[in-house]
């Protein structure tokens, strides 16, 4: 449990920093690896969006170090000059203050946000859908026949928009139709093998070989009217139902 762990052994030990992120889903631990979850990346991706160059001015990003760090414009400006604070950091700063259900106080936050900002992003798929790679999405179609596959990719806003739909669709899907996702940074040849250009795109498979294709940001209705066209088992209804 994240309230367990002491502000004052946050911010003496990093060890101690790392489970609390993991513990609180901002990080996943592997082997010898450590990423950010999907769910910390979606929300690091609003904010994101929010301070990028252009949205938010150099004036506007002194004024909100100011308020995050509480010291005067002219320190806030020296740190952001000579890179002591950057714009990722601030947005992954934002991002765990509003991440974590703990408040906690901005030295430690600052040391956390520092942590998670040297992390690689996760896998750009969603935790409860299965993820295929290059040396297993040939056996993955084989097997099912009738299947699913989403792109996705970081950072995009389309992806996540659509991350928050896609499982009204899935709840309706008949069970027969397999399911799958891959991180579009990461197959090489997947992409190749079916000509992916964007992200989100959906495959459809019938019989192990691509019958339809949606590429972009596509609305739950027209995505379950192409899915009716390629399977008979889905409903020509479903489509009223979005």
């Amino acid at each position: 449990m994240t309230d367990d762990v002491s502000v004052a052994d946050l911010d003496a030990d990093p060890e101690a920093r790392l489970s609390f992120l993991e513990a609180a889903g901002v990080v996943q631990v592997h082997d010898d690896e450590v990423t950010t979850s999907a769910a910390f990346e979606d929300t690091r991706t609003i904010y994101a969006d929010s301070y990028a160059e252009g949205e938010v001015s150099e004036s506007e990003l002194v004024d909100t170090v100011v308020q995050l760090f509480d010291v005067d414009e002219e320190t806030a400006r020296e740190r952001i000059e000579s890179g002591e604070v950057s714009r990722h950091g601030v947005v992954t700063y934002l991002s765990l203050q509003s991440f974590l259900d703990r408040s906690l106080p901005r030295g430690t936050l600052a040391l956390l946000a520092d942590m998670v900002a040297q992390v690689g992003f996760g896998s750009a798929v969603p935790e409860r859908m299965e993820e295929l790679t290059d040396e297993t999405y040939a056996d993955f179609l084989a097997d099912a026949g009738d299947a699913l596959v989403f792109v996705w990719k970081y950072p995009c806003d389309p992806c996540r928009d659509m991350k928050g739909e896609i499982p009204a669709l899935l709840e309706r899907l008949p069970e027969d139709i397999a399911v799958a996702g891959v991180d579009g940074e990461e197959v090489v040849d997947f992409r190749r093998e079916f000509q992916v250009e964007a992200a989100p795109e959906v495959l459809a498979f019938a019989d192990g070989e691509l019958a339809w294709r949606s590429r972009g940001y596509t609305p739950l209705a027209d995505l379950a009217a192409g899915l009716a066209d390629v399977y008979d088992e889905v409903d020509v209804t479903l489509t009223e139902e979005f």
